[in-house]
Parts: structure tokens; C-alpha cells; sequence
């Protein structure tokens, strides 16, 4: 059956429990992906998903759950225990779903080109591979994959619509000599907006260049972080601008509405939909109208992610950014600044500059306090000019110093999305002052 009968079922047998709210949010998804190593594809799959998720409330208590079992008995079967599951809960904070209805269609963010690229991605993966040979990798290893879905809602209180979009991403890794490595993204919405012989080329250079790398001296420095990284470091700033995490207490953010959070260049704000977003969808999954939150604005936090509920404890507003349970981004995006990659890099004194990472981890998610483990391109940066590669590197501090030590943000920015940033982000290099460098094993 299509997702909007799937709906009307599953709303149907919850209306029939006699609820006090439901909402029936269904997706179909097709992820096409060319995985390869040395230089080759190796594996090349296709995998076609749909799923329902339902969100009932009576008398103050909530379930939520997902199935894949989508036939009309196995749904009404589910609707059923996932009510009589609602028994034992406790009751709790709750707003009920808005009176008013809406209707949504499809917000036009689909490009059928990237929809039907299955037959292309071995191309495109080999203009990645190429490329990085050409600039000085060795070998490459990486994935490419491209997918769509479509989301359709469904509530008791008359909210429907549908939603699509797609994405095409790649991410590569070239080696070189020795452990040397560099690495490259693409990530896009549209096919147009896709260019793997971009990514291949700073692979492969990140690749040659960092050979004879040596660890550094442990000390603070001035970061020049490029997108990927940033974007890994700000997906977890808006996470803690989550008014769940901030009631649930695992927010450094806690207590800071209307206060300095970072420096004044930087701003941050979140999208339900916008040009060359690769995530959100014009409703959230409480039916609400998803828009441009402004997290930080000049510095100052403005604002916290809310749905429904968390908006009414705070005598707030909803945001459009259910999470049923816990509020969250849609698409982020850093504001630009006025600086080129190569003024940031004359404006160091001592300092790395850091391409790729992973491995973040929180110490502290009160605090803030985190290390993030560097990888594949780093490089000493000596009055103005890159002196030497760097590796075995750990870079440590707490996300209200680092972002309040923001100095310059560059021009140009890039949507970055990938196994270390779940959240689509637009983002720019940024360069931080004081950040605390230390060997990865001592």
C-alpha cells in the first residue's frame, strides 16, 4: 500500500482505541551505494526500505515505536500492543497535538537525476578515483552513494502531507607512502551540485602531503579547522541547544539563553528546509511547520530546539523540530565571514591547520569538555606559511571556550555530511585560538 493508505490505517486503529492524540509517520527510502578499495569498486548495492513509526497519547502517557511488518493486519496488530503498552507508563509532561489541520506537499527539493543515479555511481567513484591518482594518492578507498525518500504524515487532529528529497554523498580516502593519507568529501542535494573530481584532488594531495609527518609538541595553538571538522564540532552545539538535553541535564548550553556563548562572528541557525539542504522536510513528526531557527546569533544563544512539549514547560513556542521525543536540527548552517582559506592561513603565528577527524568523544557533556582524535591532513603552520605534516595528534577542549575563541570564519562554505556528521551542515573554515594539542598516545 502507499504511504498516505498506510497512514489512514494506521490512524484509523488508533482513533479506534479511543486516543487522545496519534500521529502515523510513514518513509519509503532507496539508498544506492558503490563501495571501492584499491583504486576499484567492490561492492555495489541498492537497498529499498519503508517503515512506519506511530506516536499515540492518552491521559497524560506516550508510546512511540517503528515496524517494517506494513500489512494491514500486522499494523493494526501493532497499533494495538504499542496501546496496551501505554498501561504501565507513568504519566508525564505533555502538549496535545494543535487543533487546526495543515496540509503539506512536496517542497520540490527532489532531483530526479540524483534519484535515478544508480547506473552512474561507478562513473562518478571512478572520476574520484582518478583524480586523487592525478594529485598524488596512491590508493583510494571510500563510498558513493546516492538516495532518496519520500515522508508522509498523518494526525487525528486532520494534519497530513508528504515530503521528498534527495542527497548525493562520497566520501574517499587516498594513501600514499608509508601511513600517509588524505581525504575528500562531496555532498550534495542535486546532482549538479556534486563534484567527485574535487574531493578525489584534495584526497590524493592531502595524501602526498603528508609524507614524513611527525607527531607535534603538545601545547596550545591557534586551529584552523576546515569544514568537515567544524561541522563534526557544531552538529554537537546544536544538539545541546536541544531543550530535551537541556532538561535531561547533559547540555553545556543549560542556563545560557540570552548570554555569550561563542565569539561575535559566529552565528548558527538551523533550516527545516532550504537551498541545498541534504536533510529536513517542511513538517517535523508532530506536524508542526518546520523554519529557520536561530540558535547563536552574533554569539548569543537565542533560542532552544523545541517540539510541543518541551515548549510548553519553557512557555515557549515549537520550533518545527520534533523528535517526538527529543527536539532536534534539521539542516545547520555556520555563517560565512569574510576571509580566504589562504588569509587564515597567513593570519597563523603557530599553528595547525586540521582537514579531517574522528573519534570525538565528551568527557563532559555538562561542561562541554571533549578530544576529537585528527586524521589523514594535518599541518604545522609557522608564522604565516605550512612548515611540515603532522600526525598522531589529539586536540582537546570544552565547546564554550572553543567556539568564544573564534577569530576568523572564511568566505566560502561547503554542506558536509557523513559517518562523523549526521546532521547536514553548511559550514566554513573557521580558525580558533588556545586550543589544547597533545600526542594521540601519551
Amino acid at each position: 500500500m502507499d504511504l498516505d493508505e498506510l497512514n489512514r490505517l494506521a490512524v484509523r486503529a488508533a482513533e479506534a482505541l479511543k486516543v487522545d492524540d496519534a500521529v502515523a509517520l510513514s518513509a519509503r527510502t532507496a539508498d544506492s551505494m558503490v563501495r571501492f578499495a584499491d583504486n576499484s569498486a567492490t561492492v555495489a548495492n541498492r537497498v529499498d526500505e519503508a517503515e512506519l513509526t506511530v506516536y499515540l497519547a492518552k491521559a497524560g502517557r506516550r508510546a512511540i515505536a517503528s515496524t517494517s511488518n506494513l500489512s494491514q493486519a500486522a499494523v493494526e496488530g501493532f497499533v494495538k500492543d504499542l496501546h496496551a503498552s501505554m498501561k504501565g507508563l507513568p504519566q508525564g509532561e505533555y502538549a496535545p497535538l494543535p487543533d487546526g489541520a495543515a496540509k503539506y506537499s512536496q517542497s520540490g527539493r527532489f532531483d530526479r537525476k540524483v534519484a535515478d543515479a544508480e547506473e552512474k555511481l561507478p562513473e562518478l567513484a571512478k572520476a574520484a578515483i582518478d583524480s586523487s591518482l592525478a594529485a598524488g594518492g596512491k590508493r583510494s578507498a571510500g563510498a558513493i552513494s546516492a538516495w532518496k525518500a519520500t515522508v508522509a504524515i498523518l494526525t487525528t487532529s486532520g494534519t497530513r502531507g508528504s515530503d521528498s528529497r534527495t542527497a548525493i554523498t562520497l566520501n574517499i580516502r587516498s594513501f600514499g607512502e608509508g601511513d600517509a593519507s588524505g581525504h575528500g568529501l562531496s555532498c550534495s542535494s542535486t546532482l549538479r551540485g556534486f563534484d567527485p573530481v574535487e574531493a578525489g584532488r584534495r584526497a590524493g594531495e592531502g595524501a602526498k602531503r603528508m609524507r614524513q609527518a611527525a607527531e607535534p609538541d603538545a601545547g596550545k595553538y591557534e586551529v584552523l579547522l576546515s569544514p568537515a571538522v567544524a561541522s563534526n564540532l557544531t552538529e554537537t552545539v546544536a544538539g545541546a541547544a536541544s531543550a530535551f538535553s537541556v532538561d535531561a541535564g547533559t547540555s553545556y548550553l543549560a542556563g545560557k539563553l540570552g548570554k555569550k556563548v561563542a565569539a561575535p562572528p559566529f552565528d548558527l541557525t538551523d533550516h527545516g528546509v532550504v537551498d541545498g539542504g541534504l536533510g529536513g522536510r517542511a513538517f517535523d513528526d508532530e506536524g508542526s511547520p518546520t523554519r529557520a531557527t536561530k540558535i547563536i546569533e552574533g554569539g548569543v544563544l537565542r533560542g532552544y530546539l523545541h517540539n510541543l512539549t518541551t515548549a510548553k514547560k519553557w512557555k515557549a513556542e515549537t520550533t518545527g523540530s520534533a523528535g517526538l521525543i527529543a527536539p532536534h536540527p534539521w539542516n545547520l548552517e555556520v555563517g560565512a565571514g569574510d576571509s580566504s582559506y589562504e588569509e587564515m592561513v597567513k593570519e597563523m603565528k603557530k599553528g595547525i591547520v586540521l582537514t579531517s577527524n574522528w573519534y570525538t568523544r565528551f568527557n563532559n557533556y555538562r561542561t562541554g569538555e571533549f578530544s576529537t582524535v585528527p586524521r589523514d591532513g594535518a599541518y604545522l603552520v609557522e608564522d604565516g606559511e605550512i612548515v611540515r605534516s603532522l600526525k598522531g595528534l589529539r586536540a582537546g577542549d570544552d565547546q564554550l571556550r572553543l567556539f568564544s575563541s573564534v577569530r576568523l570564519l572564511s568566505k566560502e562554505r561547503e554542506w558536509v555530511q557523513w559517518w562523523e556528521v549526521d546532521t547536514p551542515t553548511l559550514c566554513p573554515w573557521i580558525l580558533v585560538d588556545g586550543v589544547s594539542i597533545t600526542r594521540a598516545y601519551d
